[in-house]
């Protein structure tokens, strides 16, 4: 028996000459192993608060992929966090590339299948490789021996055929009269080798304790322990280690006895018949129900095509005790349709084992109707036609049946009374969406969307209109303001991008000086708020003003606007009055 920290990690017969010759090539060692239960069947797969340190929990394997293409290295190993994996052949660091893939799939809580494909395979590959695996508690580390057949230039791998042992339920525990049965499947190839432990004492056959091996069926064996009045003295930490020469699995039993008990009570979920399918009179809801005989109440969980079902809107799940030890369990669906069939699995589990129901849902669903969403067939376009003063937005879309359309500008609808949608059939499943916008502004720049759907699905169109024409004068210039002798002139000036703009006065430019100033300020989307404002007016800054605004379109010109001397005389008595008041 070899063992590392009181955990064991092989089998007493392990010396014996025939499992040495069976196990020639396959090496197995374990660094640093986490000092608790660490098998794949416990009764909790929850890791501890503290972390685990990485341990390999049964011996790496090798096989050969189908196409015989290449080798496989496969280890089973239990940490948390989850480790970081490094793979080394003859002790030197190998990279992942052509030739070598390198995997970490997660295989439980707190478990990780570690794997190694290598290809194009050669004599030269043989030796020694080692997985190690870290994390920040410490390392574990598998090894494994890659030798070839014969000594040719033919020379192949020597690839074990078999399986490994695996436990692929919960172990059970029951109770029958006296006697107390610990029971597991096993699945494995060729037949295992089976030890029981209690803690880390090998249990004997001996007195009212017996240890059977049952072949049920292929690659598959029932392996138990029966404990006849047990004690409470047989309490404890029971494991079941299976080994062959492809590896081997732990199944962990935690046998623990109620105060002044020798017997636990209770026994594992068993469903009394077969599971029933009952549809409401109207068709609108279908059930699924099963009824389950346990003790402890068992959890119950429902899945569908090997998914978990989830409580949803239309999925219901309900529990009826009927007694302490009978119970109904139902997964209700609402309006049924085609996508609810499948296969549905029913599974029951408390501390003494767990049971399966299976249900298969099948759904006449109603033949799918005939048709096609949108689709565009070319891409949207924008045409301007400036002679008939008009913006054509256009797409082409194939449907079935016609679609209709919604055309919306940045998010609002529009103005009825200067656009026009239309939807027109071009050929058959063919038709072109199209909005016609009449004497474009401006304004009308923006982001345009489109809506296209009918019964079977919908698409959106987004055209991006900008509009770029000759300014115009909106409102003409006009003196706005006269105090302290300071005058402004402004007039509003619509433009699809910021103008430029100067003054005259009669047919002279206004050079722009201390007493000269020009504001020109954006008010809103292309409107812009032209502003000249004339500083310590005197009588030679009176007469008729205009404004000219330029854009990459063109250009306009503005209405005249009189400063008059009265204006300015106007101003000045004002100022006088406010003067001597004062």
């Amino acid at each position: 028996m070899t063992s590392h920290d009181s955990v064991i990690i092989t089998s007493p017969c392990s010396r014996s000459p025939v499992y040495q010759r069976l196990t020639k090539g396959l090496s197995f060692l374990c660094v640093r192993p986490w000092s608790g239960s660490f098998m794949k069947h416990t009764a909790d797969e929850k890791a501890p608060k503290d972390g685990i340190t990485p341990t390999f929990t049964e011996r790496p394997s090798i096989r050969q992929s189908e196409d015989e293409t290449k080798i496989i290295f496969s280890c089973r190993c239990v940490a948390n966090p989850a480790p970081t994996v490094v793979w080394e052949f003859k002790g030197k660091k190998l990279r992942e590339g052509a030739r070598h893939q390198m995997k970490i799939v997660p295989d439980g809580a707190c478990y990780h299948m570690v794997t190694m494909e290598v290809s194009r395979v050669s004599d030269a590959d043989e030796g020694e490789y080692r997985a190690v695996a870290s994390n920040k508690l410490g390392q574990g580390a598998a090894t494994i021996n890659l030798h070839f057949e014969g000594k040719t230039a033919s020379d192949k791998p020597k690839i074990p055929d078999g399986k490994a042992p695996r436990f692929p339920k919960k172990p059970e525990i029951r109770q029958e009269g006296e006697k107390l049965v610990m029971e597991c499947m096993l699945e494995a190839n060729p037949e295992p080798e089976v030890t029981w432990f209690k803690g880390t004492e090998m249990v004997q056959e001996q007195g009212r304790i017996s240890i059977y091996k049952k072949i049920c069926g292929k690659d598959q064996f029932v392996v138990s322990v029966i404990i006849i009045k047990p004690e409470a003295s047989d309490g404890g930490q029971w494991r079941c280690n299976a080994f062959n020469p492809f590896g081997d699995s732990n199944a962990n039993i935690a046998l623990n006895f109620e105060k002044g008990k020798a017997v636990p009570e209770g026994f594992a979920p068993t469903f009394l018949d077969k599971p029933s399918i009952i549809p409401n009179e109207t068709g609108t809801m279908i059930t699924m129900k099963v009824r389950c005989k346990a003790k402890p109440q068992p959890t119950v969980e429902w899945f569908k095509n090997g998914v978990k079902v989830e409580e949803a809107k239309r999925l219901v799940i309900k529990e009826h005790k009927v007694t302490s030890e009978m119970f109904e369990y139902s997964c209700i669906v609402k309006d049924p349709c085609g996508s609810d069939a499948g296969k549905y699995k029913c599974v029951a589990m408390n501390q003494f084992g767990e049971a399966t129901a299976n249900v298969n849902l099948n759904i006449e669903a109603d033949p799918e109707p005939k048709g096609q969403a949108p689709v565009f067939v070319e891409k949207p376009t924008i045409k301007f036609e400036e002679k008939a003063g008009r913006v054509l937005m256009e797409a082409v879309v194939r449907a079935d049946p016609q679609p209709t359309s919604r055309w919306t500008k940045d998010t609002k609808e529009l103005d009825g009374s200067r656009v026009t949608a239309t939807v027109t059939r071009e050929k058959a499943e063919c038709y072109r969406i199209r909005l016609e916008l009449r004497k474009p502004q401006p304004t009308d720049g923006g982001v345009y969307k489109c809506n296209i759907k009918n019964e079977f699905g919908e698409l959106n169109a987004n055209l991006n209109l900008n509009i770029e024409v000759a300014p115009t004068i909106k409102r003409q210039p006009k003196v706005v303001s006269v105090i302290n002798r300071k005058i402004i002139i402004e007039c509003i000036v619509i433009s699809s991008s910021k103008p430029a703009c100067n003054w005259l006065k009669e047919t002279t430019k206004v050079r722009l000086d201390s007493r000269h100033c020009l504001n020109i300020n954006e008010e809103g989307e292309g409107r812009f708020l032209v502003q000249m404002e004339v500083l310590r007016a005197e009588k030679s800054d009176c007469g008729s003003y205009k404004m000219i605004a330029k854009n990459e379109k063109g250009e306009t010109t503005s209405h005249s606007v009189l400063i008059t001397e009265s204006m300015l005389e106007e101003e000045v008595r004002h100022s006088h009055l406010l003067f001597t008041w004062g």
